[in-house]
């Protein structure tokens, strides 16, 4: 019974972090390869917030979710991230909507702590995403995660708690097996 119980908790610790550590290995893999964009892994993407333009909707070190979305869905008070001209990524709420000479449409953005709008309107091609999620100080979280050594141990220590659960389940199975054997004086299997 021990080891029925011992084997469930091995299962559900794997079950556990082999998504988390899946999810770190494919962000820090598309990140490295496009460091400029935001990454994503189906569709959300987190975002650690750097300064406090969106006071008090959420401040700096707050992780925000960020999904991918059709950027003709989006409207007023939506808050979205985009890229700026110099390919800053920036979380700002839509304040209203323009249409340049070409008959783009525009999204016109504001940080709600500023005072004026932002100066260039964003086209669609650089939204990013729409923020669906915030998290409180889940930037620092996300920060400390993202450390070499963090995201080793992350894929390491279970791993390692698994692979020693098995040997020693071998092991206390083989003693058993010894055990019951030279109570019935039959030959020990190798």
């Amino acid at each position: 019974m021990k080891h029925k119980i011992a084997n469930i908790i091995g299962i559900a610790l794997c079950a556990l972090f082999l998504p988390v550590a899946i999810v770190n290995v494919a962000l820090a893999v598309k990140g490295s390869i496009a460091p400029e964009k935001v990454v994503t892994f189906l569709g959300y993407g987190p975002l650690i917030v750097e300064t406090g333009s969106m006071r008090p909707e959420f401040k700096e070190r707050d992780l925000l979710i960020v999904k991918e979305v059709d950027a003709g869905k989006l409207e007023k008070n939506d808050i979205i991230a985009f890229y700026d001209l110099k390919g800053v990524v920036v979380s700002h709420r839509i304040i209203g909507f323009d249409v340049n000479e070409r008959g783009v449409r525009l999204y016109i953005t504001k940080g709600d702590a500023n005072n004026v709008q932002d100066r260039e309107p964003v086209p669609a091609a650089r939204v990013a995403g729409k923020v669906v999620r915030i998290i409180p100080d889940g930037g620092k979280a996300m920060e400390f995660a993202r450390q070499p050594l963090v995201m080793g141990l992350v894929i390491a220590v279970p791993l390692m708690l698994w692979f020693g659960y098995s040997a020693l389940a071998k092991a206390l199975a083989r003693r058993k097996q010894k055990e019951v054997a030279a109570q019935t004086d039959e030959p020990q299997p190798e």
